[in-house]
């Protein structure tokens, strides 16, 4: 889940044992870069397929389909589905910075 929308999850009830920083996946550099659109970020953003800018457009649609905010798990859930099309493995793991 996006870090940038990180108040957007947390409205959605991503908080303390549930904040976004649990749902972490390790990837393979090039499926990193893949997802994102290619090795520069700012370009990637620019195509409709772009990992960040696909789930929260979607999220926005699934909200405005059913007319309020999705709960936790239906975000989840959500997530998940679309994880499935990009072949990212459903093995959370906590984010650490540094080394």
């Amino acid at each position: 889940m996006p870090k940038e929308f990180r108040e957007w999850f947390e409205k959605r009830g991503f908080t303390g044992e549930m904040d976004i920083d649990e749902f972490c996946v390790r990837l393979e550099r090039a499926h990193h870069e893949a997802i994102h659109g290619g090795g520069d970020w700012k370009l990637g953003r620019t195509w409709p397929g772009e990992w960040n800018r696909m789930i929260m457009e979607s999220l926005y649609e699934a909200e405005a389909e059913v007319g309020r905010m999705l709960t936790r798990n239906e975000v989840l859930e959500f997530v998940g589905e679309r994880m499935a099309r990009y072949y990212i493995p459903m093995n959370f793991v906590p984010w650490r910075s540094g080394p």
